[in-house]
């Protein structure tokens, strides 16, 4: 495209220049190089012209120049801010959510006034792309970006639609709405060639993966996404940022602390400051926090997490917090966090993870009515999309209380044994100790199941349950099915 807009600028009077630049700014920034759009301001006739210095602001941020893009901006702040490149550059630029926040909404004005040479599909996209980074209202971002994707459908804008499914999908996980997130990552288009764009945004489709896999508790498959797309020693782009994240709290899940030291390294690439509306040091900080709890250095995670708790905006990672916290036996810490946590509306995975932290707390407390009431509540919201990470903690207050909500009986009882299954496979028992269906027998064992229920739902034949029940016995050390369930395999060595 940039050769189109290149000849036309060569074809075009003077006065007419600026039109052409104006109407094609925002899709070159998406779809091309910043670096050439750049050079078509600097060939203006008029290079100071303030329109022309807010599109280089843009192309010098998507080209890892910062400091340019502040001066540019700066310079190039003399045009009214309903102006529709002005609001669009802001829109961009702006680094903190309260700022982007108040561009958004002048930007939604701005698309109302749209003109013939304004790029209507792409500056939709663009207000979508930052409503997701806002977390402010993620069914309205969701609804802007479907827009943006089929106004550049209609248009026959390619690279556009491509990004503006990609971000929906993004906005769709982040939602928590993961089965259809994964439908739009199947059918993405490959991209023609990197644009600068798809460098600013590099990794969105596999980071996409890894934050599915990871709340899904396919921890495995979460590392294997995400160690895809980190560059080590590299600053990387907001989606490798993410992935760092997600990796390091996949390794924790997985207790891979063979990794931990690379994963601390991995962390201190991450942004100390908010960039494009994203509170990076809340989240840096509560995954760090994460880290050395699973590392044995609870005193350190209790300083790093601590300046978590002075400012709002981070709903999973406050989630995740209130949890840490929980396990740290601080619980007015984690009241605390709960309270930013639902500062703003949850995605239901931090949804889910909040519940299973308050069920934790309830029963910790003596209140086993209330833990089994938050405890069913967190299970059916998690069933629909299958949200399993939250209930697989190795914490002994979490198992007893999913041990007993088996027995008590639960109106969610296929998901309850799914996530016992789960569990199963990432205690000590996937080293080997256990086959796999071992593994799946001794989850039912701990529901009121019989031998023939444990068949039927299994698939397999009844003797072969009983085979499988005298294996199991005998490498546990045990004789009984209660003596079975509490037996705690990292003690064991294998048979």
């Amino acid at each position: 495209m940039i050769e189109a807009v290149r000849q036309e600028v060569a074809a075009a009077e003077p006065d007419r220049v600026r039109v052409v630049l104006q109407r094609n700014w925002l899709r070159l920034l998406l779809e091309s190089h910043a670096g050439a759009l750049e050079q078509l301001c600097l060939d203006f006739p008029d290079p100071g012209d303030p329109h022309i210095l807010l599109i280089r602001a843009c192309c010098r941020d998507l080209l890892g120049d910062p400091y340019g893009a502040t001066f540019l901006r700066g310079q190039g702040a003399r045009v009214a801010p309903e102006d529709f490149v002005a609001c669009f550059t802001e829109l961009l630029l702006a680094p903190d959510s309260a700022s982007k926040a108040a561009i958004a909404d002048r930007a939604r004005e701005a698309l109302t006034l749209c003109g013939p040479d304004d790029d209507y599909p792409s500056a939709l996209f663009l207000l979508g792309w930052t409503e997701v980074r806002l977390r402010r209202d993620l069914a309205g971002a969701i609804g802007l970006l479907r827009s943006a994707a089929e106004e550049a459908r209609l248009r026959g804008h390619a690279e556009t639609f491509r990004l503006a499914q990609s971000n929906l999908a993004f906005a769709l996980t982040h939602a928590g709405l993961f089965a259809e997130a994964e439908r739009i990552l199947d059918a993405l288009p490959p991209a023609p060639s990197a644009s600068d764009w798809d460098r600013f945004e590099g990794g969105l489709p596999q980071a996409n993966r890894g934050c599915i896999a990871y709340w899904r508790g396919d921890f495995d498959d979460a590392v294997v996404e995400l160690d895809s797309i980190i560059v080590e020693g590299s600053p990387g782009s907001n989606f490798e940022a993410l992935a760092r994240l997600y990796l390091v709290m996949s390794l924790v899940a997985l207790k891979r602390n063979d990794r931990y030291y690379a994963a601390a390294e991995l962390l201190n690439g991450v942004a100390t400051s908010d960039k494009h509306g994203i509170p990076w040091d809340t989240l840096r900080r509560v995954v760090t926090a994460w880290l050395d709890h699973a590392g044995g250095e609870d005193e350190r995670a209790l300083s790093v997490a601590a300046p978590a708790l002075a400012r709002t905006g981070a709903a999973v990672a406050h989630a995740l917090l209130a949890e840490l916290y929980r396990r740290l036996g601080e619980p007015a810490l984690a009241a605390r966090a709960f309270q930013l946590a639902s500062a703003n509306p949850m995605p239901r995975y931090a949804r889910v993870a909040a519940l299973v932290t308050s069920a934790a707390l309830q029963a910790s407390a003596g209140q086993g009515p209330r833990a089994h009431d938050e405890l069913d509540r967190a299970l059916e919201s998690a069933a629909p999309e299958r949200i399993l990470a939250p209930f697989l903690s190795d914490d002994p207050v979490i198992e007893d209380l999913l041990a007993a909500h088996a027995h008590r009986g639960s109106r969610h009882h296929a998901f309850l044994l799914a996530v016992l299954e789960r569990r199963g496979r990432l205690t000590g028992l996937q080293a080997g100790i256990l086959t796999r269906r071992e593994q799946d027998v001794l989850a039912c064992l701990r529901t009121t199941m019989t031998a023939a229920e444990i068949s039927t739902h299994l698939g397999i034949a009844y003797p072969t349950v009983k085979s499988h029940l005298r294996s199991l016995y005998r490498k546990l050390g045990v004789t009984t099915r209660r003596d079975a369930v509490r037996a705690d395999p990292r003690g064991i060595t294998p048979a």
